[in-house]
């Protein structure tokens, strides 16, 4: 079956789609609300925008974890609608919890039973709901840019709380987000401290039309 071809008029639409969650200035709330909104056409939006970054941590996750992937638990942290989780599983990974704070999203990916447990909450300040050292790898795949560039150290904590000790921590974003003051000094924070280690750090041009991808990738010490 031939791939869907779309009108300059569509595709124009998809880019203020996708634009307007991204848009710099907005607060928690409203980054939600504009999530939940569009949830139903977030997959068709994301395709006409070529978005690499779910296929990208799926083969990087791969590689990482070349054996037997039945005992590995992953929880993947902005889950949306589950476009990781399908390329996770394309390579043979099946316990996948997905963590998102918008309903709607998760109500997508609960359609196609993308995820074992699907935890409606933010990554912030707060403690989530989750035991110590209950995961392999977690992956944080296109968190809302408002939300990633300003990380506080508490939501990385969560993040290594959660890892088991020698698992991953897979975080794949645009290269300006990366570049943030705030996220970059909470990052290295964290290592300085020796609660994960900067195992190795990708570069993807036109991960998304016009924008370049990081792919950091962390060890839990």
């Amino acid at each position: 079956m031939s791939e869907r071809t779309y009108s300059e008029e569509e595709v124009q639409e998809a880019k203020r789609e996708f634009y307007s969650l991204i848009e710099k200035g907005l607060d928690n709330e409203t980054v939600i609300k504009r999530f939940d909104h569009m949830s139903d056409k977030y997959d068709m939006v994301l395709g006409m925008m070529d978005y690499k970054m779910p296929k990208w941590t799926g083969d990087s996750l791969a590689s990482l974890y070349p054996g037997s992937k039945e005992k590995i638990n992953i929880l993947d942290v902005a889950a949306g609608t589950g476009l990781v989780s399908v390329q996770m599983r394309k390579h043979g990974f099946l316990h996948i919890d997905g963590l998102d704070p918008s309903e709607g999203m998760l109500e997508q990916a609960k359609k196609n039973n993308l995820y074992e447990r699907y935890i409606c909450d933010i990554l912030a300040e707060n403690t989530l709901d989750i035991s110590d050292d209950t995961y392999t790898v977690v992956t944080v795949v296109g968190l809302s840019s408002e939300f990633f560039k300003k990380l506080p150290v508490k939501a990385l904590e969560e993040l290594v709380r959660v890892t088991k000790s020698g698992g991953h921590i897979l975080m794949n974003h645009f290269d300006y987000i990366f570049e943030s003051d705030v996220l970059r000094t909470n990052l290295l924070s964290l290592g300085n401290r020796g609660l994960w280690k900067l195992e190795d750090k990708k570069i993807m041009p036109e991960i998304v039309k016009g924008i370049t991808g990081h792919l950091h990738i962390y060890k839990v010490l």
